[in-house]
């Protein structure tokens, strides 16, 4: 074996021979698809130039890009050249400054060329050839000064070597971001095609390397003897690190990409509150893998009886319905709704709500807490999406199915649920549709361009509806027909849709609900909060305009059309009526396209609706409409590709919810009367032994209002039930005054009923020892006396008693059914209480109004049509006469 004075004399000044291990080779490869595959993966989920979010993502991407798929690369494919056939004096060995310096160029080259792709969606491909060229550059000055730094040779290049591998760096490039831009533009970019761009770019860096490789010989300057310098074994060691950095950060962003689709998969068994944020466009709001932002409310939602179900006709819905409108007025009541729920997660044990206790059945106050969850989801979409509460949006009106096809294990699973749900008292519901989801959307558009730009600074991304609607729908289970187009009225639905000012003719058409209680209306598709209807050219109807009407009353369409025809004797201004009449009810008639609309009648009835507000006002104005009324056949289908049904009570909740509607701060009131007693149900743990009580401060306070009210025993009746009362301060004349709610019903005598006035829906009274809540106020409208007398049976119907009234003449009037009463002192009989012997002692009470209507009530038929066309006790609305008149017309 030669000494080393031997070999340096031997190959001094000359060229020293040279060969590659074929092992390190494929390593040198594999490294750099490696760091390549991180850097698509990276820009992948870069969504704008701001943020700091998108900012560490493009010096990650730099850094996998230049450090670990060119440098890394470089140093092992160096490790593959053999030079003097292995004689480890003669081996390569590098000065630190240069390799140093190698590593921190191409990163700041690649830095400069991912600016220029830029993040837009759409291909730009003067962008892809700027940053595919800097990128190719990159390449080829690490190598150059990679080998500039090695320490005892000299290289000597071939002309045309270096040449041939910067156009395969440059061209690589180029074609490897555009396939990997084009393909994320049109939101196919799945892994095995973000696979086949890491090839190619890394077949830039290795194609370069090995060409300029090859044409490169190495010329001895001195023998590999000096230990301050870098082997080739130490450069391999710290690539190998930066490569398995490369390779968790892959594996991490797998990892990650899986467990989002899990959890995707899980809440396509839940009900599910996601955000639908479209732009001035109609793209729509996603994530960088294609998903929308999602809330859970709840794991299911247990039904009470084998006729309930979650859906758009269910009175829950509509209060969701209604609070999304009045984010506002119920921000204020979210933080201690979240303090409630936090309390009942403490006292269940676990992360979530449970909504069955032990026995099987519902937890105290159910509606109510499903009430919160869904405004906490609101909120925690609101934090996601980096928005106020106020503009989290307004609840669609439709609710999607979702989970519905299942793997047989999950259905196993499912089944035994079941099973369990049946153990505790819950076997009629426990297998009927278990597991099955809901998903709701909170809509909302962006007008402005800087709400678009903040969005996307924190990790979002806008898309083409119909590029990412298969994604959409495959993540979240979602089974409904036609996805993009849903996804459309979504965006439109987002702008919000009313009537224009003016005169309109309608179509009010009534069915009575298949397979249900109730009915359904029929409305524009898409606009479900609009009747079919077509505009006259007119501002408003006059006086002798309705006395013109009073002649077509109840006309059908064919006998209206033909006498409005024949009408060539009348005035000219009733011929100008007439005609336009006639012009819109045909116009009418052919957007409706279907038979069934030649068998509605006119009447003579005008109504009010709302309507956007007319020029030079910001306030909601109303419109009027001329209505053809019809009850449609429960067994006609109807065959209109521009109506559907939907049920008329949440037709009705539409007409409440318009944009600076009245009713909202009604509903606000109403929510925190009903909210105040529930948050208040549970106790605040005791104090501690150790807890000193906080000596009193002599304060003399000069108002007797803030006595601290006595304790005292609650009164029962005749039957011995507890009537719940608390009795406050002493008036004058000797009368105590109370504050409290009468029981006048049969269910247990702890609870009382919700303020929304709904019978299936109670809540817990609060006991005089918790603590008063912060918020919410109750407003007295007027003082009442009642008295509670025997009750004597005058009859039944439908198994259910009727209500007697005894009306002691009074100072003022009201008015029970229609007659005149007076106000201060009437006798009630608690309807459905088959005990005849009651308290006759008089026990004096505050009416209290929640906004939702007077303490009289109007006739038999115009009640009958608040409670079908909605919940008995909300405000009035068109809606409420249209029925009406339908309902008489019969």
């Amino acid at each position: 074996m030669s000494t080393s004075e031997e070999l340096f004399l031997q190959y001094e000044g000359q060229v020293v021979p040279r060969s590659f291990n074929g092992g390190f080779v494929t390593l040198s490869y594999l490294v750099s698809f490696i760091g390549a595959a991180s850097t698509l993966e990276l820009i992948n989920r870069r969504t704008s130039r701001n943020g700091l979010f998108n900012h560490l993502i493009l010096l990650s991407a730099a850094i996998t890009m230049g450090g670990i798929a060119i440098w890394c690369m470089h140093f092992i494919g160096n490790r593959a050249i053999d030079l003097g056939g292995g004689q480890s004096e003669l081996q390569i060995v590098y000065s630190g400054g240069f390799t140093a310096l190698s590593f921190f160029i191409p990163i700041m080259v690649l830095l400069a060329a991912f600016l220029a792709v830029g993040t837009n969606n759409r291909v730009s491909w003067w962008r892809i050839v700027v940053g595919g060229s800097l990128a190719g550059v990159a390449i080829c000055g690490m190598h150059y000064l990679g080998n500039a730094s090695i320490y005892n040779y000299t290289c000597v290049y071939n002309t045309v070597n270096v040449a041939g591998s910067a156009l395969i760096a440059v061209a690589a490039s180029i074609v490897s971001l555009a396939l990997f831009f084009v393909f994320r533009a049109s939101w196919t970019n799945s892994w095995w095609k973000r696979g086949g761009c890491a090839i190619v770019l890394a077949g830039a860096v290795s194609g370069m390397h090995w060409c300029a490789s090859t044409g490169t010989q190495y010329r001895l300057v001195r023998l590999n003897a000096d230990a301050d310098h870098l082997s080739r074994n130490t450069t391999v060691i710290v690539v190998i690190c930066l490569s398995v950095g490369a390779a968790l950060i892959m594996a991490g962003t797998a990892v990650y990409s899986t467990h989002v689709r899990r959890r995707y998969a899980i809440k396509a068994q839940q009900v599910v509150l996601a955000a639908a944020v479209f732009d001035r466009t109609g793209r729509i709001l996603v994530n960088p893998d294609g998903l929308l932002p999602s809330e859970k409310i709840t794991d299911t939602y247990i039904e009470k009886t084998s006729d309930d179900q979650f859906s758009i006709s269910h009175p829950l819905f509509h209060w969701m319905f209604q609070a999304s409108r009045n984010w506002q007025g119920l921000e204020s009541v979210i933080d201690n709704m979240t303090t409630h729920l936090a309390l009942l997660r403490q006292s269940g044990g676990n992360t979530g709500v449970r909504l069955i206790d032990d026995d099987g059945q519902h937890i105290a106050n159910y509606d109510v807490i499903l009430r919160e969850l869904f405004c906490l989801a609101a909120s925690n979409l609101a934090s996601k999406t980096k928005e106020h509460i106020a503009n989290v949006g307004t609840l669609w009106d439709e609710i999607l199915p979702t989970g519905v096809n299942r793997s047989r294990r999950q259905r196993r699973q499912d089944d035994s649920d079941g099973d369990i749900l049946a153990e505790k008292g819950d076997g009629w519901r426990a297998k009927h549709e278990y597991g099955r989801g809901s998903l709701m959307f909170l809509v909302r558009r962006l007008e402005n361009a800087r709400d678009v730009e903040k969005l996307e600074a924190a990790g979002f991304r806008f898309a083409e509806v119909n590029q990412v609607a298969g994604i959409i729908g495959s993540s979240m289970q979602i089974k409904t027909r036609n996805l993009s187009s849903k996804l459309n009225n979504m965006a439109v639905y987002a702008e919000g849709t009313m009537m224009e000012p003016g005169v309109h003719v309608g179509f009010f058409g009534l069915r009575a609900r298949v397979g249900g209680f109730g009915f359904d209306v029929l409305v524009r598709r898409g606009a479900r909060n609009l009747l079919p209807s077509m505009p006259m050219a007119q501002e408003h109807v006059e006086s002798w305009q309705l006395d013109f009407l009073q002649q077509l009353d109840r006309l059908t369409i064919p006998s209206l059309c033909q006498k409005l025809d024949n009408m060539k004797k009348s005035s000219p201004r009733e011929m100008l009526f007439a005609s336009q009449l006639y012009d819109t009810v045909e116009a009418l008639r052919a957007w409706v396209d279907d038979p069934i609309f030649d068998e509605a009648a006119i009447t003579a009835k005008v109504v009010q609706i709302p309507c956007r507000a007319r020029e030079n006002s910001s306030s909601p104005s109303t419109c009027t409409l001329i209505t053809l009324k019809m009850v449609i056949p429960i067994h006609v289908n109807i065959q209109s590709p521009r109506c559907e049904f939907v049920p008329l009570s949440l037709f009705k909740v539409h007409q409440l919810v318009y944009k600076d509607s009245p009713h909202h701060a009604d509903f606000s009131r109403s929510v925190h009367r009903e909210i105040k007693p529930i948050v208040n149900d549970i106790p605040l743990p005791a104090p501690s032994p150790a807890h000193k009580r906080p000596k009193r401060t002599s304060f003399h306070i000069g108002f007797r209002g803030f006595r601290r009210p006595r304790a005292v025993a609650y009164p029962v009746d005749a039957d011995g039930n507890p009537i719940p009362t608390e009795f406050g301060r002493k008036l004058g004349h000797g009368s105590t005054h109370s504050s409290s709610t009468l029981k006048l019903w049969n269910g247990p005598s702890n609870e009382v009923p919700c303020s929304d006035g709904m019978s299936d829906r109670f809540a817990p009274r609060r006991e005089e020892s918790q603590p008063p809540s912060s918020f919410g106020g109750i407003m007295v409208s007027q003082e009442i006396k009642v008295d509670v007398r025997q009750a004597t049976e005058v009859g039944t119907a439908g198994g259910r008693f009727q209500m007697r009234q005894q009306v002691e003449p009074g100072p003022k009037s009201n008015q029970i059914d229609g007659k005149p009463v007076a106000a201060d002192r009437v006798t009630v009989v608690s309807a459905g209480h088959k005990r005849a012997n009651m308290s006759k002692s008089g026990i004096e009470m505050k009416a209290i109004s929640d906004g939702r209507g007077d303490i009289h009530s109007g006739p038999t038929t115009a009640r009958s049509a608040v409670v079908e066309s909605g919940r008995a006790g909300e405000a009035s609305t068109f809606v409420d006469e249209l029925f009406s008149i339908c309902m008489d017309g019969r």
